[in-house]
């Protein structure tokens, strides 16, 4: 664990940078001052909060968003300022390395986390993760006043059914066991070079009505239709590989690059169902894909996540049905990776599960990244960490045993991870009994680059037998 300095040295840079931008676009007319006020003040800003309140999480994500819209800035008024922009792109640069730096150097890890090196391409990893987090804090709906209300009258009233021992004396019979669905639509598409089906149906998924928000969740008609890209192999049956994508995905550009469709499909050979999470994709109700899944009501959070498992599980039982006796496993990124984890609560028939990068605490990651005055003002109405993440346990991983046998079960993660703590893959591990672990010195967009992630995923598939060569025959 290193030492945490008591002043951050890095302020500097964003320091100079901010006044540069000041002092050259002060001196270019009234237009490009304003413009490049807009891109200096911020670093100003950030520099100063660096320097002398190190620590708070948002200063270094409204940094590296700041150095994005510096360069973009510096760029678009490059026939002003000419060879200066060129010199306030390369500050821009130096700024968001500085941004990863800083919140790599302030992070606190437990000691089991191995720590990542301060290199420039882990700061990049690093910052790359802040600028994501800065622009989702930024456009995030922060609870407030009626809101607020609401939240805590849900809560306290799920509270009273979790003490009269409707839902969570025993959490896993509150599930229930999906049949395979019978009216499903198959629809050719290709995107991204791939070629798939859609696989359509109802979800079936009814939320229990003595909870409070049940009446809303159900209203999300566009939820109701269970969506999932399917790769089939042509001939005799073969393993399959359900892939669980992260939140605001389930879209192709992301979804398909992410998991390597194609190579799992052609060059391994085994069948691939893609499937699409509640509120995402083809199934949202918001403008943008994954809105209201974490940022709705509080509430909301159990019915998502028990329609989410329900979902993979009538998925998973559809696949057996078409295809029976043949092995099935899944692999989850991120929220992704959360499913995943609840699958093997419920499915101990699973040849293999895989949670990569998984979220396993969603009241602790959103406690972490939320403003701190507004934290403050939740707490001080009654809602907190703790209320909430023991309301969410039949519908956490955390506080349900896994089903599939210890060798089965894998975890990947980060160890410079900004979006999803690097304790929480850690403490998933600890509760699944140490099994197999990769971490790698990366963050969490870094995943998709992460070369040496493939052999521990392929390793885990060929393993367990689904992996087939050129005859169809598992190796």
């Amino acid at each position: 664990m290193r030492d945490q300095p008591r002043w951050q040295a890095a302020a500097l840079i964003p320091l100079v940078v901010g006044l540069a931008w000041l002092i050259f676009g002060w001196s270019h007319g009234l237009v490009v001052a304003v413009l490049a006020t807009l891109a200096g003040v911020p670093l100003l800003g950030c520099a100063t909060a660096i320097a002398f309140w190190p620590g708070d999480r948002q200063i270094t994500q409204y940094l590296a968003v700041g150095a994005v819209a510096s360069i973009f800035l510096a760029v678009v008024l490059w026939p002003w300022l000419g060879l200066v922009s060129l010199g306030l792109i390369v500050g821009g640069s130096v700024c968001f390395l500085a941004a990863g730096w800083v919140a790599t150097r302030e992070s606190v890890r437990p000691r089991a986390v191995p720590e990542p090196p301060l290199s420039l391409g882990v700061c990049r990893k690093v910052a790359t993760d802040e600028a994501l987090l800065g622009m989702f804090v930024a456009g995030a709906r922060i609870p407030r006043g009626a809101v607020v209300k609401r939240d805590f009258d849900e809560l306290s009233a799920l509270h009273d059914l979790a003490e009269s021992g409707h839902w969570s004396a025993d959490r896993r019979s509150w599930h229930r066991t999906p049949a395979p669905p019978r009216d499903v639509r198959l629809t050719p598409s290709k995107a991204q070079g791939c070629r798939f089906d859609w696989l359509h149906f109802d979800s079936g998924f009814e939320a229990d009505t003595a909870l409070p928000g049940a009446a809303r969740w159900q209203a999300h008609r566009p939820n109701q239709r269970m969506a999932a890209r399917i790769f089939r192999h042509e001939g005799e049956p073969r393993p399959w590989l359900i892939c669980i994508h992260g939140y605001r995905m389930g879209i192709n550009e992301l979804d398909l690059s992410l998991f390597r469709a194609k190579r799992l499909h052609l060059k391994f050979g085994m069948n691939v169902a893609m499937p699409i999470l509640p509120l995402h994709g083809a199934r949202r109700i918001a403008r943008v894909t994954g809105g209201h899944f974490l940022d709705g009501p509080m509430a909301d959070l159990v019915h998502a996540q028990a329609q989410g498992l329900w979902d993979l599980r009538r998925l998973k039982a559809w696949i057996g049905a078409e295809q029976p006796d043949q092995p099935i496993g899944a692999l989850g990124y991120s929220l992704g990776g959360y499913h995943a984890a609840l699958l093997a609560a419920f499915e101990a028939d699973l040849a293999c599960v895989i949670a990569g990068i998984p979220l396993t605490d969603i009241p602790a990651a959103l406690w972490a990244h939320m403003p701190t005055l507004h934290l403050r003002y939740l707490e001080a109405q009654g809602l907190s960490q703790a209320q909430l993440s023991a309301l969410m346990a039949p519908v956490s991983p955390l506080h349900l045993t896994p089903v599939v046998p210890y060798e089965r079960r894998y975890i990947f993660a980060a160890t410079a991870d900004r979006l999803v703590d690097p304790e929480q893959p850690l403490r998933l591990w600890r509760h699944w009994g140490e099994p197999a672990m990769h971490w790698y010195h990366g963050s969490h967009l870094s995943v998709r680059r992460e070369a040496e992630l493939l052999p521990f995923v392929e390793d885990a598939l060929d393993r367990h037998g689904l992996i087939v060569t050129r005859s169809g025959a598992a190796r």
